[in-house]
């Protein structure tokens, strides 16, 4: 069975390998992110306290950012927000091969686990809902690893390419994109 320990280091080592960006603001977002918890779309996630009290004391961003990589509760709260928010609500527990769980997740922290699951979907041949079900399960333990991580690897760029082509602002993280669907 797949361990999320493993592949949360994975997304650490692609989000999150600069301390001094750790916090920051993207150009085409309001709001701070940290580790990749996006403030406007989390804005009750507790670890934000902690944020903006490093904020008030450090006042550079860069430099909070790196003390905030240091604080071992902050770190804590941001593990128990994937597990929670992304991994566990598409079950990843239950996967057998730990790089296919991997790319599920590290696609889904980026572009939300109904997405990241349907493209696992249509890869497999299971019905197209965007949730982990039984038949998902069956079909994508018994799917041949190499296979589904060339085929996921396309479906994750299909998305990207369709979200630029909807928004060409969004051009600029094209090339992270790409480089972070072949990651995995």
């Amino acid at each position: 069975m797949a361990d999320f320990n493993e592949s949360m280091k994975i997304l650490m080592e692609l989000e999150f390998s600069n301390p001094k960006n750790a916090l920051h603001k993207n150009k085409t977002e309001n709001g701070y992110t940290y580790m990749g918890i996006y403030q406007t779309a989390h804005p009750n996630w507790s670890g934000w306290l902690i944020v903006s009290d490093f904020m008030k004391k450090y006042k550079e961003i860069a430099i909070a950012s790196q003390k905030l990589m240091e604080d071992a509760l902050l770190t804590k709260l941001v593990y128990m927000f994937y597990k929670k928010n992304f991994w566990d609500i598409a079950r990843l527990d239950s996967v057998f091969s730990q790089h296919n769980a991997s790319e599920i997740f590290v696609f889904g922290v980026n572009a939300g686990m109904g997405v990241a699951v349907k493209a696992a979907q249509r890869v497999i041949g299971a019905s197209l809902n965007g949730k982990m079900d039984t038949e998902t399960l069956e079909k994508l333990n018994k799917f041949q690893e190499k296979v589904f991580d060339e085929q996921y690897d396309l479906m994750e760029q299909e998305h990207y390419n369709r979200l630029i082509a909807k928004n060409p602002k969004l051009k600029i993280y094209a090339n992270g994109w790409r480089n972070r669907s072949v990651a995995v």
